[in-house]
């Protein structure tokens, strides 16, 4: 299977999918559906060039396994599989970021985890990410971050299974706390 760019007509697809607008047409059938389907995915993404033949993208992605569409009644429910999923997160991934608020609340998030050596490319991905992201390494495997954060930590954890090593801490009083401070510009 050739790997899907979120560029991509195909990768659009299941973005606006993945993001939620699911897709349930009031048809009766696939044809007319896909049609509908076009209309909206366009709208939200501005497709590459009017693809001729829109109904041959969800024909490939059901091929795949990304997609599945269900009849409900007068329905035709279009929405994502566990694999679509995977690609979807997968987009996501690479675009996560933290909002900071403009107010601190003079709390210090702590990230603490004790990932197996079998997991070892997911315990370094985590960490990679959490650099990325302005983490600052308090150890090997301990965390800070000043601002929440917890969304975002439990999703890299998920994306690489490994949410049973990970653990979240609300800290008010953190020992170094000035050092933390003044790496944080706080």
């Amino acid at each position: 299977m050739k790997i899907i760019d979120k560029e991509s007509n195909s990768g659009k697809i299941i973005r606006a999918l993945g993001m939620g607008i699911g897709v349930t047409v009031a048809l009766s059938n696939k044809r007319t559906s896909y049609k509908v389907t076009k209309l909206l995915i366009k709208e939200i993404f501005g497709l590459n060039r009017k693809p001729a033949n829109m109904a041959g993208y969800f024909s490939k992605l059901r091929r795949q396994k990304l997609i599945e569409i269900k009849k409900s009644g007068k329905y035709h429910k279009i929405f994502l599989t566990e694999n679509g999923r995977e690609i979807f997160l997968r987009f996501n991934y690479d675009e996560l970021k933290i909002k900071n608020p403009k107010i601190w609340d003079r709390n210090f998030r702590v990230i603490v985890f004790d990932i197996p050596e079998t997991k070892r490319v997911a315990r370094d991905s985590l960490r990679e990410k959490m650099k990325e992201l302005g983490f600052v390494k308090f150890n090997d495997s301990v965390w800070v971050y000043p601002y929440p954060c917890q969304k975002e930590i439990d999703f890299i954890a998920n994306y690489w299974e490994i949410g049973r090593y990970v653990h979240f801490i609300l800290a008010r009083d953190i020992t170094n706390r000035d050092l933390l401070e003044k790496a944080f510009s706080l």
